[in-house]
């Protein structure tokens, strides 16, 4: 349902009329009414028929000022709403910062991975949809969804965003860490580049987990760090191994096989090179911090529930 402002200045003396000279001429009435600007008219001014004052430059300057102020009013009414991908941080929610809490207590419509709500909160009650994993992901994405399933989650988001930010209502993607660094829902910039989508940044699990090791990640022998996805495959190995002799701290995300990962290191790094898991780093309750060389690394967590982790590889992790 549209807002409808209407303003109405009327004065009105006896005395005899005044000759009608546009639209601000000395017509004490004036009705704005912003709803025949939206929907494309002019607006309407009208005058009494018995008009006169002697302060008729008094309420003609008011009544250009209102009308400025009307007009100003109708362009807030009728502005665009937002998009906004927000992180939410790493870890416990006290990590989020206060500009991401701001945005999402004026939000209207949520998305979330999987359309889950696991901070009701502060979504209070209002819609939260399915944002899925990479569903606007280069060449289709990384999505987990079937091709036809993803495709018509696109349709239907695509829908609800764009009729949203017309109808002035704030939309927020959640997602958590860095949205930039291995973000799932990085794509939905691009996708809505002309909705002028904005990110509010959060601490990244790569920042956490910083904190969490208490050691600089540059200090000593380090020259460089170096974030990448925790894969060997392809020769991989040989571009991770030649950065680690180089003196490079390496930071691998998304490790999905440790042994695999240390075999393919081993002869190519030295054995006893340090290395450093942070687990879970941004919740204190649940962090664990575990310095181990490359050799030694599979045997020591072997039989430890991990969580999330970062693994951490170079001499500045010499704990």
């Amino acid at each position: 349902m549209k807002t409808i402002v209407t303003i109405v200045i009327l004065v009105t003396e006896s005395c005899s009329p005044i000759p009608y000279k546009g639209a601000l001429s000395s017509g004490a009435a004036v009705v704005v009414d912003p709803a025949a600007a939206f929907a494309g008219s002019n607006f309407a001014f009208r005058r009494p028929t018995m008009l006169c004052s002697p302060f008729r430059f008094f309420r003609q300057a008011l009544c250009l000022a209102l009308f400025g102020l009307t007009l100003a009013a109708t362009a807030a009414l009728a502005a665009p709403g937002t998009l906004s991908l927000v992180s939410m941080g790493a870890g416990d929610p006290d990590n989020m910062s206060l500009r991401a809490h701001k945005t999402i207590e004026a939000a209207d419509v949520f998305f979330t991975m999987g359309g889950r709500n696991p901070h009701p909160e502060l979504t209070r009650g209002k819609p939260v949809h399915d944002a899925e994993h990479g569903l606007f992901g280069q060449g289709g994405g990384r999505t987990r969804k079937p091709a036809d399933e993803a495709e018509k989650l696109r349709v239907e988001n695509r829908r609800i965003i764009r009729e949203a930010v017309v109808a002035g209502k704030n939309v927020v993607i959640l997602d958590n860490g860095d949205p930039t660094v291995f973000g799932p829902q990085i794509g939905y910039m691009k996708e809505f580049a002309d909705l002028n989508p904005v990110i509010v940044p959060g601490l990244s699990s790569f920042n956490a987990a910083n904190a969490a090791l208490r050691t600089s990640v540059v200090a000593g022998k380090a020259r460089a760090v170096m974030l990448t996805l925790g894969a060997v495959n392809e020769g991989r190995e040989l571009f991770l191994a030649q950065a680690i002799n180089e003196g490079v701290t390496l930071v691998l995300f998304m490790v999905r096989d440790l042994d695999g990962l240390v075999a393919a290191l081993r002869g190519k790094v030295p054995a006893t090179m340090p290395v450093a898991v942070v687990a879970n780093a941004g919740s204190p309750a649940k962090e664990k911090v575990i310095g181990a060389t490359l050799a030694t690394l599979p045997e020591k967590i072997r039989g430890i529930e991990l969580g999330p982790y970062l693994l951490y590889i170079g001499e500045a992790v010499n704990l």
